[in-house]
């Protein structure tokens, strides 16, 4: 399977972590979603959204296993959605994936504020590694 990876999972070392692999990578797009952060916590989430484009990294050729782990890590709150995500660069090609989608369920999680891959690096990373309970429940 290919991950479109719109947040945390964007970091090489954090993917690493909750796959158990490193896979190869590619800097993409996904259209047709906007990223929000999720309130109160340093990580977003897409939701569907005509016209908009969120960028992220498309991972290559995941194993069941790493699947596996990703689904227990994103937990509940997301659902696993195909998608098209366009590899950057002058072909422009599309590529079939997987993207994280929030559940309709927790839509009420989103805020209004844009989430930067940036501001989380710098700020928001090391807790977020410390912290997050997603991790446990990959064991």
């Amino acid at each position: 399977m290919n991950l479109f990876a719109y947040g945390t999972l964007m970091d090489p070392e954090i993917m690493a972590g909750v796959s158990g692999l490193r896979p190869r990578s590619e800097n993409a797009a996904l259209d047709g979603y906007v990223r929000k952060a999720v309130r109160g916590e340093v990580y977003p989430a897409i939701t569907p959204r005509k016209g908009a484009r969120v960028r992220g990294v498309l991972y290559f050729d995941l194993s069941p296993e790493a699947v596996e782990r990703l689904d227990r890590f994103e937990g509940p709150m997301y659902k696993r959605t195909g998608v098209l995500a366009v590899i950057d660069g002058s072909k422009r090609e599309a590529v079939d994936a997987a993207a994280y989608v929030i559940a309709p369920t927790h839509l009420d999680r989103l805020s209004g504020r844009d989430w930067s891959f940036e501001k989380f690096l710098e700020s928001g990373k090391g807790g977020f590694q410390s912290a997050y309970e997603g991790y446990g429940k990959l064991e």
